[in-house]
């Protein structure tokens, strides 16, 4: 990458990430605290708004991306779609909590921000897809390490300043973090004009770099315009990554609204707004250190193995979150947090731009977005928020709806990894023999434990401290889930275009 394309970016990085970092997460605690909505009410600010971001990123912006290569006229028409958004949301949600209908004023940032978000997403697409055009496939990594670097310095400012300006809720309701917010996405369009377009503007530039960049890509292109006439690209590698990033995410991000919750609350650790702000910032730090070293890691072990790491720091930390006797773990947790957040998105990122045509790159950058911006809510919403909100009000009828649910899908799991493993499906009688057994057992396993096991969640407690270590517990399973089916369920071709591809990466540097 030249380096005033890495300094434009990086400008725009860290004015994003502070505009994240000021404004979002407190979000979540201003809703839950002073608008008072339930957990999973809470959880459909991050819900709602990315369903319309991915619909949007998968049925429009990545078709005009792939269709006339304008990533960066998307990028700025989504910041100032979304900086006067944020205003016209402010005003009216302003005038329903002025009048004393919180719930009101709730559902109107809730719902204003899903309509910001099916115009602000062609800039999420924009920036995925632009960032892959300037750079070659050896640099990737290490490219996406730096922005997270600087990323999380932003984000370290932006929740820094939060926590001053938060004052239990009042920064939100006079408008000043909005206004800010609001600000900042109008400034961070001056960066991106010493970038061009896409790849396809690369062709008029001299300059050496950029000249080893478009070789690639024009590499790229024509083995691409060979995979569409014959339909071969490896597409079931693809959504392999993609299922398993899905399971992962959602079960990591499926608690990262309510852990900000559960350490201020009074029977656990009654944090403080600035306390709340340097848990964050443990976690911006800890990326800050991972994407200085992530460049390296993964030209000494692969992208493969360094994403392993990170789902594996996922769990430990997700595990031991509901133990936590002080506050000092949750600070633990918010670093392996950190860590996990830029070695499983950088190299996930490379491995995907590895896989997928050039051609077809703006409709698949926003399939795999999608696994990363519907988990911060979705898994909240249907899954951590209600368990919890049940649990609090001991709601049987819904834990036991979950546990049912939550038997078979592990069971139908355990299953699939038995098959895996065995090769059932080589012998179709045995294989369906097996299905129909195994369905059986699950059948009796699930009538009868079932209800052991949610009178046993209801009776043990009701406060809101044990109903999210709960999900702690829950989150933490369906990381483990991801993991091993990571490990035991990869396609045949993993080897040759991750790892074999790696070895010649790391003998190349």
């Amino acid at each position: 990458m030249q380096r005033k394309h890495f300094v434009s970016l990086s400008i725009f990085q860290l004015m994003a990430m502070f505009r994240r970092g000021i404004f979002y997460f407190f979000l979540s605690i201003y809703l839950k605290e002073y608008l008072q909505v339930t957990n999973t009410e809470m959880t459909l600010f991050a819900t709602l708004p990315m369903i319309a971001n991915i619909a949007s990123q998968t049925g429009i912006w990545g078709r005009i991306s792939d269709r006339y290569k304008k990533r960066r006229l998307l990028i700025i028409f989504g910041e100032l779609y979304a900086a006067i958004g944020y205003l016209v949301v402010y005003w009216i949600h302003k005038g329903y909590e002025t009048s004393g209908a919180l719930r009101a004023a709730a559902f109107t940032i809730i719902i204003g921000f899903t309509l910001i978000e099916a115009g602000w997403s062609s800039s999420n697409l924009g920036w995925t897809t632009l960032i892959a055009d300037l750079t070659k496939d050896s640099e990737r990594s290490k490219i996406m390490g730096l922005l997270q670097f600087v990323g999380g310095i932003g984000n370290v400012l932006g929740v820094t300043a939060c926590g001053f300006l938060y004052k239990d809720g009042i920064g939100f309701a006079e408008g000043n973090l909005f206004y800010i917010s609001s600000g900042i996405m109008f400034f961070s369009i001056l960066a991106l004009f010493l970038i061009p377009e896409s790849y396809a503007d690369l062709d008029k530039s001299e300059d050496q770099v950029i000249a080893e960049v478009v070789e690639e890509q024009r590499e790229m292109r024509n083995k691409a315009n060979k995979d569409s006439k014959s339909m071969k690209w490896e597409w079931k590698l693809f959504v392999w990554l993609l299922v398993i990033l899905a399971v992962i995410n959602i079960g990591g991000n499926s608690i990262g609204f309510l852990v900000n919750i559960h350490v201020r609350l009074p029977d656990t650790f009654n944090a403080s707004d600035m306390a709340v702000a340097q848990m964050r910032n443990t976690a911006n730090i800890s990326m800050i250190v991972a994407g200085l070293v992530i460049g390296f890691l993964t030209s000494r072990f692969g992208d493969g193995k360094m994403l392993f790491v990170g789902f594996i720091l996922a769990f430990v930390a997700t595990m031991l979150l509901p133990f936590a006797p002080n506050i000092v773990f949750i600070f633990i947790f918010m670093s392996f947090r950190g860590f996990t957040r830029v070695w499983v998105n950088t190299t996930s990122y490379s491995m995907v731009n590895r896989v997928v045509p050039l051609e077809k790159r703006g409709k698949m950058m926003a399939y795999y977005n999608a696994t990363f911006y519907l988990s911060w809510g979705l898994g909240g919403t249907i899954l951590t928020g209600p368990i919890a909100d049940a649990i609090v009000s001991s709601n049987i009828i819904v834990i036991l709806s979950y546990t049912v649910i939550g038997i078979i899908f592990v069971g139908v799991w355990i299953f699939m990894m038995v098959e895996k493993i065995s090769g059932l499906r080589k012998n179709r009688r045995l294989f369906i023999g097996s299905a129909i057994g195994w369905i059986a057992v699950l059948g009796v396993v699930t009538a009868f434990i079932a209800p052991l096991i949610s009178s046993f969640i209801i009776n043990y407690g009701v406060s809101d401290s044990y109903s999210y270590k709960v999900t702690f517990l829950i989150a933490s399973i369906l990381i483990l889930i991801g993991i091993i089916t990571f490990v035991l369920y990869r396609p045949k071709n993993y080897n040759s275009l991750i790892l074999d591809r790696n070895k010649i990466m790391t003998s190349a540097i």
